[in-house]
C-alpha cells in the first residue's frame, strides 16, 4: 500500500528545555539545530515504527487487486474515528465506498464487505498523541536519547558506531509492526 502522511506542522514531540536538560546545555545558540534534530528524530522513529506520534492525515491507496481486509499502513486509529473510503478507478475517477466496517487500534484493519473493482483509497486520522503530555514516556526518552547522539556526533559516525542510540533501538523494537 502507498500511502502519504500530512502530519500537523505546529505539533512538538519534546520541548526544547526538555531536550536541553536532557543534554545539560544551558546556552541557547544550539536551539535551531537541536529542534532541526528533534523533527528529523521523531520522523525516523514515525517512519521505523510505522505510527503516527501526533494526529495526521494519512492518505493510503490499495494496490490494483486489494481483496476485502486492508492493513492500514499507519496506527494508532483511534474507535469511532472517520475515514473515507474511496474506489480509485483507471481513469483517475474516485466513488464513495460505504460498504466497510473498521477495526481500530494500534494497527487498524480496513474491512470492506464487497470485493472492489478498483484500487482503493483510504484516508484517516491516526495517532497516539494529542499534545506531548500524551506522548509515552518511553517514545519521549527514546527520542532524547537519539538527539543527543545526534548533537555529540554532528561531525559524523565512524564506521564501528551503530546510527541508533542503543535506547532508540529498543523502543523502535517495541513499537514496530510485526511481520512475518
Amino acid at each position: 500500500m502507498i500511502y502519504t502522511r500530512t502530519p500537523n506542522a505546529t505539533a512538538k514531540v519534546l520541548a526544547l528545555a526538555s531536550v536541553r536538560d536532557h543534554l545539560r546545555i544551558d546556552h541557547g545558540y544550539d536551539d535551531l539545530a537541536l529542534v532541526s534534530m528533534v523533527q528529523a528524530v521523531a520522523l525516523e522513529f514515525e517512519d521505523q515504527c510505522d505510527i503516527a506520534i501526533f494526529a495526521q492525515t494519512i492518505t493510503a491507496t490499495s494496490g490494483t487487486d486489494p481483496g476485502t481486509d486492508l492493513d492500514l499502513p499507519v496506527g494508532p486509529v483511534a474507535e469511532g474515528a472517520t475515514i473515507t473510503v474511496q474506489a480509485l478507478a483507471e481513469d483517475g475517477t474516485l466513488s464513495t465506498i460505504t460498504a466497510y466496517w473498521l477495526e481500530a487500534g494500534r494497527y487498524p484493519v480496513l474491512h470492506l464487505t464487497e470485493t472492489p473493482a478498483h484500487r482503493v483509497r483510504v484516508t484517516y486520522v491516526a495517532g497516539l498523541a494529542t499534545d506531548t503530555s500524551g506522548v509515552p514516556a518511553d517514545i519521549q526518552m527514546a527520542l532524547a536519547d537519539q538527539v543527543a547522539r545526534l548533537y555529540i556526533q554532528r561531525g559524523g559516525l565512524s564506521d564501528n558506531q551503530p546510527a541508533l542510540s542503543a535506547h532508540m533501538a529498543r523502543v523502535i523494537a517495541r513499537y514496530r509492526r510485526p511481520t512475518l
